[in-house]
């Protein structure tokens, strides 16, 4: 029968040789533990320089790179920016901007650009006296005062800017008389103060504002020559002179034969009169309700 051999063992001399000997060998059992365990804090503390190291690069990089320029050097790409203008909006964009809005008040209705205005022509004397409305003859047109009913009275419409500024062409709406039915000057004079010259009155074509006499049959024309004052109701011509230049125009009336026209000098054309007959008074238009 083989017994099993025992380790050598030393062979001590007091108690405190067998004590020294158990410190060592336990000693000698630890070291793979403690391997391990330094191993471990190393990588621990390789790992948290590695940290460090990554947040030095990242402190140190610019703000302007590129989320390309970033990954390329093992950063992570930049956080997104809030709060600034995105290309294509007129605003920066705000956590509500997707909110469910109320409506819009509807607009309201923009007011029209002009006025129209409807009416008579109302004649009056220098001194204020009304002498009638203008006449809406067959023959004669509207160049004198109506002296029939009203069937004989010339009803007329215009437009206005709101504005209240700018020529007005006169429209009558009711005549007795032939095409056209603008109403202006028929005639081509040069009207300047010293002169006796005149311009005649009566049914027109349309022209264009602030254009000298244009020749229309065997008449040259004028209609834009109005303006209007909405709160005095008064009409007031103002002819363009064959040079273009605006004349400072007075509108006369010939009560012996009842004829309207236009004159730059109404003393001058007086003047000039031989007839005493043919002399001549300013008069002023109004536009009066139908």
């Amino acid at each position: 029968m083989t017994v099993p051999c025992e380790p050598d063992r030393p062979v001590f001399s007091s108690p405190n040789a067998i004590r020294t000997y158990k410190s060592v060998r336990h000693t000698k059992l630890r070291e793979p533990h403690l391997t391990s365990l330094l191993s471990s804090t190393a990588m621990q503390l390789f790992f948290l320089g590695y940290l460090a190291f990554l947040f030095a690069v990242v402190a140190a990089a610019p703000e302007n790179w590129t989320n390309a320029q970033r990954l390329a050097r093992g950063l992570p790409p930049n956080p997104p920016r809030f709060g600034r203008t995105l290309p294509g909006y007129v605003r920066n964009p705000t956590p509500v901007s997707g909110a469910k809005r109320s409506p819009s008040p509807s607009p309201s209705p923009s007011p029209s650009p002009s006025q129209k205005y409807t009416g008579r022509i109302q004649v009056v004397s220098y001194d204020g006296e009304p002498l009638g409305y203008l006449r809406n003859w067959a023959t004669g047109s509207v160049s004198g005062v109506n002296a029939g009913g009203p069937s004989s009275e010339l009803h007329i419409s215009f437009t206005q800017s709101r504005s209240g500024k700018g020529m007005i062409d006169i429209l009558a709406t009711n005549p007795n008389f032939p095409a056209p039915y603008y109403i202006g000057t028929t005639t081509s004079a040069t009207l300047a103060p010293g002169s006796s010259s005149y311009v005649s009155f009566g049914n027109v074509e349309k022209t264009p504002t602030l254009s000298p006499p244009v020749p229309y049959g065997n008449q040259t024309d004028e209609s834009a020559i109005w303006t209007f004052d909405s709160k005095t109701k008064q009409i007031t011509a103002h002819y363009i002179n064959p040079d273009g230049s605006s004349a400072n125009t007075t509108i006369a009336y010939n009560i012996w034969n009842n004829s309207i026209f236009f004159v730059g000098d109404i003393d001058a054309f007086n003047k000039a009169v031989s007839d005493p007959d043919y002399l001549v008074s300013p008069v002023t238009f109004y536009l009066a309700d139908l």
